[in-house]
């Protein structure tokens, strides 16, 4: 079994021609225009500034259709869900990153586009500097042959490359990006909370010899006790990332609606929100952060593991054994 039953590159191939046909284009044209017009201003401006930010636009329309091109094969994935620690998530990451990278969206390949214009006029002033060199090193036709196809290649495999990490590949349940957010990170300091099990229960899919992290979700329990005890991280944000955990219990002890302020070696005191949804028991942890503050509030990781600490006592105070 091999990747190519799950992917087809076939039209992949003739965008990744035409983009090598269009890079000789532009070079030939480049050499064309100082063949018969050396030296002069326009010349200078279409050949080293001008042809190379059009060449560069035009790659990473041709990068981008190159990864739009690659076509999934739809068809069953045999699915199984493992929990996984977040060091063994980590690993999992690093392998489903080596095979499938490439495959999905990269968020930072839209600013990357503009942060390459910059990079293409910089190797166009440098080839240009190396151009009024009054002592050519061969003549002075060869020497700007060579230097436009150095430029043409530089910034049309930088355009290509960009583009190419811009779209990903038409599939709607493979090749998902890995989680990273902030309910990620903070749900990852809970594992180092006593009395806490957190980890990742991750979503395998498997077909034609190929593995995939077809989705993951972060997961939090409280040792000793079933799966019916579970806490959940929630981040709002409002100016800054403000973590906040949901504790709750299938068919514990009834508890009253009402706000408990927990004072702790915190920054800021803890409040826990209890409610009834029908046989479940909802806990809502938080800090209890003033509304007017001269300072961006914060919360540290030691604050959070506080809070987390608290509310799992509480969540055994509920918990009622069957």
């Amino acid at each position: 079994m091999s990747e190519d039953q799950v992917i087809r590159h076939d039209r992949q191939r003739p965008v990744n021609i035409a983009f090598v046909v269009i890079t000789a284009t532009f070079i030939v044209s480049g050499a064309y225009v100082e063949y018969t017009s050396p030296g002069s201003l326009e010349t200078i401006l279409l050949v080293y500034s001008a042809t190379p930010l059009f060449l560069l636009f035009v790659s990473g329309i041709m990068g981008a259709g190159s990864k739009r091109a690659i076509d999934y094969i739809p068809g069953e994935w045999e699915q199984r869900r493992v929990w996984a620690t977040f060091e063994q998530y980590d690993i999992m990451l690093k392998e489903h990153e080596r095979a499938y990278g490439h495959l999905y969206a990269h968020p930072a390949g839209t600013m990357a586009c503009c942060c390459m214009m910059p990079v293409a006029l910089g190797v166009g002033g440098l080839a240009l500097l190396y151009k009024l060199n009054p002592h050519p090193v061969f003549s002075s036709f060869i020497d700007s042959l060579i230097l436009i196809i150095i430029l043409y290649g530089i910034v049309s495999v930088l355009g290509f490359f960009v583009g190419y990490r811009v779209p990903k590949i038409d599939a709607v349940a493979f090749f998902q990006p890995p989680l990273s957010d902030d309910v990620y990170r903070f749900t990852r300091e809970l594992a180092d909370v006593p009395g806490i099990k957190a980890g990742v229960n991750v979503e395998l899919g498997e077909r034609a010899g190929i593995r995939t992290i077809i989705g993951a979700e972060c997961k939090a329990y409280v040792e000793g006790l079933p799966d019916t005890v579970a806490i959940k991280v929630q981040v709002s944000h409002s100016g800054f990332a403000y973590p906040y955990l949901v504790g709750t219990v299938y068919k514990g002890k009834t508890v009253e609606a009402e706000k408990e302020q927990v004072r702790l070696r915190t920054r800021y005191p803890a409040l826990i929100e209890y409610s009834m949804d029908k046989d479940v028991a909802v806990m809502v942890a938080r800090f209890d952060i003033p509304k007017r503050t001269s300072e961006v509030p914060s919360i540290s990781r030691q604050d959070f593991k506080a809070l987390a600490g608290i509310l799992v006592a509480r969540l055994k105070q509920v918990y009622e054994p069957s």
